[in-house]
């Protein structure tokens, strides 16, 4: 009974492993693709890299913290001040991966 016990265990473990690598990679494509999205959308405004060197012209994005999803969305779907919106233009999976990229920038 043990040794099935410890097979079980090992199994799990196992799974658990594919499942983080499959998860990691899923996040590193998300980002590259957000980085690439965000290169030929965003930084014309907001700044190469998220360096923002407007001046304060526009919204400095490294300042949203990961609990400003929904008015991150809600601004590129709608616009906001002087931003046109972007709902026409980009998809849900798009912004998406703009914001992992922000995140992982942002939270290094």
């Amino acid at each position: 009974m043990r040794r099935l016990s410890t097979l079980y265990a090992a199994i799990i473990a196992f799974a658990l492993a594919s499942i983080a690598r499959e998860c990691a990679w899923a996040t590193d494509a998300k980002i590259e693709a957000g980085a690439t999205i965000y290169g030929n959308y965003c930084s014309n405004c907001h700044g190469d890299e998220l360096r923002n060197t407007s001046g304060g012209v526009t919204f400095d994005l490294r300042r949203l913290g990961a609990a400003d999803h929904d008015r991150f969305v809600n601004s590129v779907l709608n616009g906001k001040s002087q931003m046109p919106p972007w709902r026409d233009v980009l998809d849900i999976e798009q912004i998406e991966s703009i914001w992992s990229f922000i995140r992982a920038t942002v939270d290094r």
